[in-house]
């Protein structure tokens, strides 16, 4: 059986694809930033303040969140070129429109729906804790935060490797790209999990100095855990060697 990398080998690896490629890889995530940015200040609805305009803008937020999944497949996209050797460019970001759009949405779908129903009691608690504070209240906010939390990251590592599926398997339905992700992920979850909170005092220096080094750091995670799904890919059939013409 295939003996997996380390978090210290999978970061080695990390650095030396991305090296040469820091600017191109920076400036792609910038653009995403922007497109999402652009697109949710030109279609939010501004008025009075009211319930109703509230939930307009959380439900327009909801489906741009979803939409947003095109592009998180072409970084992946991005990503994996870069893994695996190949050409790189900022356009990959767009690859996502290309290959299975429908396929890109219905995965991030999953992850924005669960977010928005587990952050749904914490919100009503909030509200009703503003305008009838007491400990018990507060209490149960914090329960909920924390359920929600567990939930939301466990979804995020178990279905953590469906966009890079996507484009090793591009046959296979959302469905069948989830599941996979999910079966892939057995026993590993704990090790993704300690691969994301290893970032953290990266990210805490990239705050203390005005966000900057934030631009390398978010490079830097992503490339690693790119190369977590290329080890971890290899266990499970060597398809990105197959599929990124490596044999």
């Amino acid at each position: 059986m295939t003996e997996l990398k380390s978090s210290s080998e999978l970061k080695a690896i990390a650095k030396e694809k991305s090296l040469d490629k820091y600017g191109t890889l920076i400036f792609a995530n910038i653009l995403i930033f922007a497109i999402q940015f652009i697109v949710s200040a030109l279609v939010t609805v501004s008025g009075p303040r009211n319930i109703l305009l509230f939930c307009i803008n959380e439900l327009i937020t909801l489906v741009i969140s979803i939409l947003v999944g095109i592009l998180v497949s072409g970084k992946a996209y991005l990503y994996m070129n870069l893994l695996y050797s190949q050409a790189v460019s900022t356009s990959d970001i767009f690859f996502g429109f290309k290959q299975h759009p429908n396929k890109a949405v219905t995965i991030q779908a999953l992850f924005v729906v669960v977010d928005f129903l587990v952050s749904i009691p914490g919100t009503v608690i909030f509200y009703l804790s503003r305008t009838n504070p007491s400990s018990g209240l507060l209490g149960v906010l914090f329960i909920f935060i924390v359920l929600g939390l567990i939930i939301n990251v466990y979804v995020s590592l178990t279905y953590s490797q469906a966009f890079f599926l996507l484009h090793d398997y591009p046959d296979k339905s959302a469905k069948e790209l989830l599941a996979y992700s999910k079966e892939m992920m057995k026993g590993h979850r704990f090790r993704l999990l300690y691969l994301h909170i290893s970032f953290i005092p990266l990210m805490i220096f990239g705050v203390i100095t005005l966000f900057i080094p934030l631009l390398w750091i978010s490079v830097y995670r992503y490339a690693t855990l790119t190369a977590f799904y290329q080890d971890l890919i290899v266990k499970y059939g060597n398809a990105g060697k197959v599929d990124y013409g490596l044999n």
